[in-house]
Order: structure tokens, then sequence, then C-alpha cells
């Protein structure tokens, strides 16, 4: 079936049309969970777009959003996340433009990917398209968070055949990710005087002891040829109430990545094994786990996405890792799907305390979607 391709904007109506949603976007806050607002707000701009969006509920007060074009097979999913972190420094929800960039909270994590998203699906529609196939757009909520918002819409039914994920990876075509583990960990020890610290057992001597042992463990795994080796972060620790007493606790939060082909299951065990080496010693909770990402790179896909980036940008898309992690893990886990991450805006900008997107990738980002949408479900 031969399709209608969207055509680029002549007078800038369109892109003066994305680079406002995503100001207006950025102006709304909806930091984690608290991101109703900004849902209501983009509900009936979809609306106004002449889609019907449906809520589907994750937790109370708290839903996401799902509108579609089209009814057959397959289904091209859309997805990005409307909840950002907490304001820091000059990251705050005030979007201003200075020399083609946009900063503010969450313009580049991950609003700059929803208004690109948005514009795709804007073109589509105002081009007269006729799809051969559906396409998807999932608004989804607490990916900053446990991850919930996509697992709660696969738990209630949501289905689809593939997914592009849009986060902040420079244009660029993310296919395999880190995944997760974070640990709460308590060291006991013996309280004494600080001028006799041999007298007694000092818990955070202790907890750096256990910690460069768990990175020893880790060192054990092989290193992935695009994510490089597993990490460990000892991100958080509290100890202590005065320099001349010997701590008898510590209290420590640490980040593991681990890199395909690790599995969570797996290094769970080895972590629990490498614990009762230090019994009454140690203790650990698991905080949160989240498997890593690894869609083949002959996905067709991905071969989509390379040829409308040539497209759009004139050069082919490079295929990179990322060492964070994405919800596009929950619809390769979750639905067995190819799933890839593909997005405006860097990493290094992601969570930063100046936030900002170049608007030129803003721009790029929803011809790329709406192209790649084209591809593959002409």
């Amino acid at each position: 079936m031969r399709t209608q391709k969207p055509q680029k904007s002549t007078d800038g109506t369109d892109d003066q049309y994305v680079i406002r949603l995503l100001a207006e976007l950025v102006n709304i806050p909806s930091v984690g969970p608290e991101e109703h607002e900004i849902l209501l707000f983009l509900e009936g701009e979809l609306r106004r777009l002449g889609l019907a969006p449906e809520r589907i509920p994750v937790a109370e007060g708290r839903f996401d959003l799902l509108c579609r074009i089209g009814s057959v097979s397959p289904i091209l999913c859309l997805n990005a996340h409307a909840d950002t972190v907490s304001p820091s420094g000059n990251s705050i929800p005030k979007a201003r433009i200075e020399g083609g960039v946009m900063y503010g909270l969450g313009s580049a994590d991950d609003k700059a990917s929803i208004a690109a998203m948005i514009g795709a699906l804007k073109s589509i529609l105002d081009s007269g398209a006729k799809l051969g196939g559906t396409l998807d757009f999932l608004i989804s909520v607490d990916e900053e968070g446990m991850g919930t918002g996509v697992c709660t819409a696969i738990e209630q039914g949501y289905r689809c055949d593939m997914a592009i994920i849009g986060e902040p990876t420079s244009l660029e075509i993310v296919p395999t990710h880190s995944g997760l583990i974070f640990l709460d960990i308590v060291t006991f020890g013996k309280a004494t005087h600080g001028s006799i610290p041999m007298e007694g057992i000092n818990a955070i001597d202790r907890m750096n002891e256990l910690v460069s042992g768990l990175r020893a463990v880790l060192s054990e795994y092989p290193a992935h040829p695009l994510l490089g080796p597993p990490s460990l972060n000892l991100g958080m620790i509290r100890a202590g109430d005065r320099p001349n007493r010997v701590p008898d606790r510590c209290e420590a939060s640490v980040d593991i990545r681990i890199v395909p082909p690790m599995t969570v299951q797996p290094v769970l065990d080895r972590i629990d094994a490498y614990f009762e080496q230090w019994p009454g010693k140690a203790e650990y909770t698991v905080t949160k786990s989240k498997p890593t990402l690894d869609t083949p790179h002959d996905s067709p896909l991905i071969g989509a996405l390379i040829s409308a980036g040539e497209a759009v940008r004139g050069t082919a898309p490079r295929i990179v890792g990322w060492r964070g992690w994405t919800d596009a893990e929950s619809f390769r886990t979750g639905l067995g799907v190819d799933a890839v991450v593909f997005g405006p805006g860097s990493l290094t900008q992601a969570h930063s305390a100046d936030e900002f997107v170049k608007l030129s990738e803003v721009l790029d980002a929803s011809r790329i979607y709406a192209e790649c949408a084209l591809h593959i479900l002409g």
C-alpha cells in the first residue's frame, strides 16, 4: 500500500506548533507522582487533534494516556513518560529559549520526546496518510520511579508489535541498555570511644570492605561490547553521630548496573551468597530491580529508524548502548516485542542542574518518528 508522506512545513507552522507545545509542557510541573495536571493538558491537546485518548489507571490519581491512529495490525507504539525528577539548580518548570535551545526541567527528559511524538501524529493526520497498520501513542507515568506506568498498561492488556521509546539519546538508536539492582545495606559494628577505635568495630569501615567485595563479585562478569562492564555506585551512606565515637551501625544505598547477558535473579543469587559470608555483620534489602534491554540489531524496527534518519537528516543514526534503564525493557520483557530507545536531547542533560534540549533535534525527531511510522505501517 502506498501512503502519502507528511511534508515538511514550508511556513514553519508545524515547527512552531511543536516548539510551542514543548514550552507549554515544560511550564507544567510534573514531578512524579504529581503528573495529573500535565496529563489533563495532554488529554485535551490530543482531543483537539481529533484523537480519542483513553486513560489507563496506574494508581490512585495516576494514569497513562493511550490514543491511536488505525485499527489493524501491525501496531507500532510510540511511548514517552510525563513524569520528571525534582527541580535542581536552574532546572525548574519554566521554559526559556536562547540561541535555538530550550531550557527548563523536563525539556530533555522527557517532554521533548512527547512534543516530537505529538508533532509526528499531527503531521500524519494532516497529510491524510492511510496506514496499513496502527500507530499508538502511549504517555506513561512513573518512569522516574519504579517504572510501573508501562508495566501496568501491559498487565491490563495493552499489546503492540514493536515500540519506540522516546528518551534523550541525541537521535542515536539504543537497542541495548543496562538493567539495575538497587540495594539498601546495613552493616553492624561495636561502639566505643573514638580515642580507642581498636577496642570497637567501625561499621563504616565494615561497609567500605563489604562494598569493595561486592565490586569484586561484579568484576567476575564479562563486559558488554556496547555497554562495558557491570558497575556499582555507592550513592548514599549514613552513619555516626560524632567524631569521637566509633559508629556501630552504617546504612548505605548502592546502584548496581548489569549488562547483557546478565539477568537479575542469578545476580541476586550471587549477591545473596556473598552476604552469607557476613553472618550477623551485615544485611541487605532489594529496593528495585529491572532487567536489561537487548533487542536484536537486525530488527526491522531498527532498519526503519535508520532509513527515516537518513531521509530526514541525510545521515544514518548510530546504534549505541546506554548505561541507563528505560521503559523499553518493559515492552521487550513484558510483550516480547522489538523495542528501541530513540529521541531528542542528551543524556548528560537529563536530571542536570541546567537541563536543556536543542530545538533542531526536537523537530528532526518529530519528522523521523513520522517517517519511521509510515515506513513500517505503510
